[in-house]
């Protein structure tokens, strides 16, 4: 009977160990879940944030220049970073900039620079703050700055030599040239942006001024031009008003925005062509005022006497989206002398002019010599400017343009070869308007 007793203890005990055992491994699945539910429902977006080193000395001498702010990011943030001193006044560095998740940490280099300057030396605490669907999440660690020692490239001025710009190769206002005066040595950049945000960029001009080793600009007086690429036969920017910008900026961040207002008017490329008439002539020439026609398979030669006169008619188009300036003379019947040439007509080469001119091949003298205006002043709009008339021909209108010449000489050459063009005065001769329906002249006595 006693050890029938001491089964059933054996038995029971056994019983209750089981029971134990089952109630011990369900605490420990409990425990194991709320352990797994306190590390897998942390919501906070920031991680591994660091700061480093916590002592800058921002004066470009290449040691400890910079802190180095790591951080990851595991939900879509917008993240704030900022200093705050121990007098509690904030310093913005970084301002709600969008974040994705990444498993590469973000970095971001602080050179002691808040809104284009160096703060104060002293004691900060910097903040970095996460924005998103959950709430904001704020770190925070101590940073101090010693050595900000760096002075600011300020831009003590910026003038501009007109503040309506006309960009279309008429030599009025085409340029618009800008003096910068910068206080320390920095890099500096100057553009225009427009309201679309797109950006020109103005090239400075070369002078004594001398670019230091670090890559940057000594402290000094420079200039630009701007043109808006109209020279080198770009498209130019549309009218509108426009804003000029000299940045300056130095090796540790500090950054100097100077700007001024400009306006874009008449903006466009002038172009201009001898239109080639339905019987596949550009220019009709002519002796005694009578039209000569030849048969296509004559010789292209003309006998004129010495004394007698040379005429030509051609038709001319403003085929561009901007008026083109020309200049006199306006009368077609005022005939040259071969020996003549426009200044002897009192009138000069004026840049940027569109002028019609007639040329032959033994020429040594004025290029062109023999000019006229394309089209008469009933042709043409007349406008004041700073007290001198400008004449303007009006685009997508077609003039006539007549002129003659007295066969005053027997050239070193004869028979010489004569032939038109249409000029811009100092900018360029298109191919399609130079050298137009050579002619040969043979010139008798009578």
């Amino acid at each position: 009977m006693h050890l029938v007793w001491v089964g059933r203890l054996i038995d029971e005990a056994i019983l209750v160990m089981m029971k134990l055992s089952h109630i011990l491994a369900g605490a420990l699945a409990v425990l194991g879940v709320s352990a797994l539910s306190a590390c897998g429902g942390n919501n906070e977006p920031l991680s591994d944030v660091s700061m480093a080193p916590a002592i800058i000395s921002p004066n470009a001498d290449g040691k400890d220049d910079i802190a180095r702010l790591s951080y990851r990011v595991a939900d879509p943030v917008n993240i704030t970073v900022y200093l705050v001193d121990s007098a509690g006044k904030r310093y913005s560095v970084h301002q709600d900039v969008k974040r994705s998740p990444s498993p590469v940490p973000y970095e971001l280099l602080f050179s002691g620079v808040s809104d284009g300057r160096l703060i104060p030396n002293g004691d900060y605490t910097w903040h970095i703050e996460a924005h998103g669907m959950n709430g904001t999440q704020s770190l925070s660690g101590p940073l101090k700055i010693v050595d900000a020692d760096v002075p600011f490239p300020k831009i003590s001025e910026l003038t501009l030599s007109t503040y309506t710009f006309t960009p279309n190769r008429d030599a009025i206002d085409d340029h618009v040239y800008i003096n910068v005066f910068l206080s320390q040595q920095a890099d500096l950049t100057v553009y225009v942006i427009g309201a679309n945000g797109f950006r020109y960029e103005v090239q400075r001009n070369e002078g004594l001024r001398k670019i230091t080793s670090e890559g940057e600009l000594e402290a000094g007086r420079y200039t630009y031009d701007y043109d808006g690429g109209i020279d080198l036969g770009a498209d130019p920017p549309p009218d509108g008003e426009y804003m000029l910008v000299a940045q300056a900026e130095d090796r540790v961040g500090q950054r100097d925005v100077v700007t001024a207002p400009l306006k874009i008017t008449d903006s466009g490329r002038p172009v201009a062509e001898i239109v080639v008439q339905p019987d596949g002539r550009s220019v009709v020439w002519s002796a005694k005022g009578e039209q000569v026609v030849r048969d296509p398979n004559d010789t292209n030669l003309m006998t004129v006497g010495l004394g007698d006169t040379l005429y030509f008619t051609m038709a001319v188009r403003n085929v561009g989206s901007v008026p083109i300036r020309t200049g006199g003379p306006f009368d077609q019947s005022d005939c040259y002398r071969m020996e003549e040439n426009l200044y002897t007509k009192n009138f000069q080469v004026e840049s940027g002019a569109f002028r019609v001119g007639v040329d032959y091949d033994t020429n040594n003298g004025m290029d062109h010599p023999w000019r006229w205006a394309v089209g008469t002043l009933e042709d043409v709009d007349v406008v004041e400017h700073n007290g001198q008339k400008l004449y303007y021909l009006a685009p997508g209108k077609q003039v006539l343009v007549r002129g003659c010449i007295y066969m005053t000489k027997i050239p070193v050459r004869n028979p010489m070869t004569i032939y038109a063009s249409l000029i811009q005065e100092d900018v360029e001769i298109l191919a399609i308007n130079n050298h137009v329906s050579p002619l040969q002249i043979q010139i008798v006595k009578p």
